[in-house]
């Protein structure tokens, strides 16, 4: 899901690549011409595109895929480690509605599979078993799951990605922005703002809402992600399906959110917990999400509802 930059009155200096089955874009603040921003910021997508080379399940070649063709036991690098790692955390603050064992959930909602489990889902919540372990070693870790796991690290790894470039391109308090294919970063300096459309999945171009991200006397960081059923999404014989899957039945999820738009302190949160916005759906999303970290949710429901809740409000144009 994409959430454009929009123009803003302070000079920019942008650079973008096509990645990440989209688009990647790095933006510094600077003049046109600048060569020091202009070089950090196309170094900045050098790093990127390394990271995610080694994180895609597109490639065979790539790290993830090695794993996920590997037994049950497996070493691993630390740009994984430090994925995996996040995606723990996030299972753990999610209580298990990010869960990137869930492959191949996925991809039986991508091919068509007949309804009904796709795998056999996990238990989450206190003294849950799990299904995959981390042991940290010298470089890297050893990943230990039960046979048959598999991860799709697609409802982590952009935010990850976004965060870890913005601390190499925001250095000693300069604004940027990194665009990991709509999970966005930012560093607004002092004085600075940025702004940031909502994009409106009911039409090209329109936009729910814009974000207005100031950086006040101080500078402050922000991370702004949006998920939901729009895209990636299929029609199979058995019925409309998607690519979010709730790890609570295996399944796509069944909910009344279209589109969830999060705005909290990192990229890798708001992109966490965009997903449980669609996953948890309207009713329980809000409470879920009352929590330190979030700044500010705005759902797009099947009914045509928008619905922000009261700190959100602050942050709109």
């Amino acid at each position: 899901m994409t959430a454009p930059v929009l123009p803003t009155p302070r000079a920019r200096v942008v650079a973008d690549r096509s990645m990440l089955g989209g688009h990647v874009t790095v933006a510094v603040r600077g003049d046109h011409g600048d060569p020091v921003a202009a070089q950090d910021a196309e170094a900045t997508l050098d790093r990127i595109a390394a990271w995610a080379g080694r994180l895609t399940r597109f490639d065979d070649r790539s790290e993830l895929c090695r794993l996920n063709a590997a037994g049950d036991r497996a070493a691993i690098g630390p740009t994984l480690t430090e994925v995996l790692d996040w995606a723990r955390l996030a299972e753990d603050r999610t209580d298990g509605l990010v869960d990137v064992s869930m492959l191949d959930a996925r991809l039986a909602a991508e091919h068509g599979a007949a309804a009904g489990p796709a795998i056999s889902p996990p238990a989450h919540g206190t003294g849950a078993r799990r299904r995959w372990s981390l042991s940290r070693v010298a470089r890297g870790a050893i990943v230990h799951r039960e046979p048959g796991v598999r991860f799709d690290l697609d409802g982590v790894a952009k935010g990850w990605l976004a965060d870890r470039a913005l601390a190499l391109v925001s250095r000693a308090g300069r604004s940027a922005l990194v665009d990991a294919d709509g999970d966005i970063g930012i560093t607004a300096a002092a004085d600075d703002t940025w702004d940031i459309g909502i994009a409106d999945p009911r039409s090209d171009d329109a936009l729910l809402a814009v974000v207005r991200l100031t950086g006040g006397d101080a500078g402050r960081s922000f991370g702004v992600a949006t998920s939901g059923t729009s895209v990636h999404r299929w029609t199979r014989r058995h019925g409309v399906t998607h690519h979010l899957i709730d790890p609570r039945t295996g399944r796509p999820a069944a909910t009344d959110v279209v589109q969830a738009t999060v705005l909290a302190a990192t990229a890798r949160d708001a992109e966490a917990y965009a997903k449980v916005a669609v996953v948890a759906g309207s009713v329980d999303a809000f409470r879920r999400l009352d929590r330190p970290g979030v700044l500010g949710v705005l759902l797009l429901t099947d009914r045509g509802e928008i619905r922000a809740t009261p700190e959100m409000t602050r942050w709109l144009a």
